[in-house]
């Protein structure tokens, strides 16, 4: 039987580690990348299938939401799980919107990355149920204008804002210039209630 592919994404190299020693208890599935390049990431899917891509939401010079919708230009079958410590609220929700498999906090315990892959491969879907109980009672809706109001991007650089980062820092983090940095901070400003969700 044909072992199921996995590439893993993160910024902290023990996190893959720990990701790839944990989902060696199914035999079944092989690791064939861990990086947190995602230009790398895309050279290998241009010539090998995959199954399964697990990710942090963020990456250096973009963020997941964006680089999902790369990741389906090129396969549209890969099933895509993210990982975030950011705000499981608001992530999971957008998360949903942007078409991933699942979200798992790297607040909770290491047995839901392995239960959610497991769930994904099976056909099903992860997300907490925290987070659906909240988008059934509105408190996090994906469709809300409140969570869909920033872009990709903006959503990006405000969790770099709020975490302290100067403009030039964001740049150099995005590959951005100033200029393009200090246009989205303007935007963030002028959406005010949706920034609130992330601080």
């Amino acid at each position: 039987m044909k072992p199921t592919s996995v590439i893993i994404m993160d910024t902290h190299p023990i996190i893959r580690m720990s990701i790839e020693v944990l989902l060696q208890k199914n035999s079944e599935l092989q690791i064939v990348l861990k990086t947190d390049d995602y230009r790398i990431t895309i050279d290998y899917l241009r010539t090998r299938p995959v199954d399964l891509i697990i990710m942090d939401i963020d990456l250096p010079g973009t963020d997941g939401f964006t680089f999902l919708k790369r990741i389906k230009q090129i396969q549209s079958t890969v099933k895509v799980l993210f990982l975030s410590s950011k705000s499981e609220c608001f992530y999971a929700g957008r998360a949903i919107q942007a078409g991933a498999n699942g979200f798992v906090s790297k607040c909770n315990d290491q047995n839901d990355i392995f239960h959610a892959v497991q769930m994904i491969l099976s056909g099903y879907t992860f997300f907490p149920s925290e987070t659906l109980n909240y988008i059934k009672s509105n408190k996090c809706s994906t469709n809300s204008s409140t969570v869909t109001v920033l872009s990709n991007r903006e959503v990006t650089i405000l969790r770099y804002l709020v975490s302290g980062l100067s403009n030039k820092e964001i740049a150099d983090k995005l590959l951005l210039s100033n200029k393009t940095v200090s246009a989205h901070k303007s935007n963030i400003y002028g959406k005010g209630n949706a920034a609130n969700l992330l601080i």
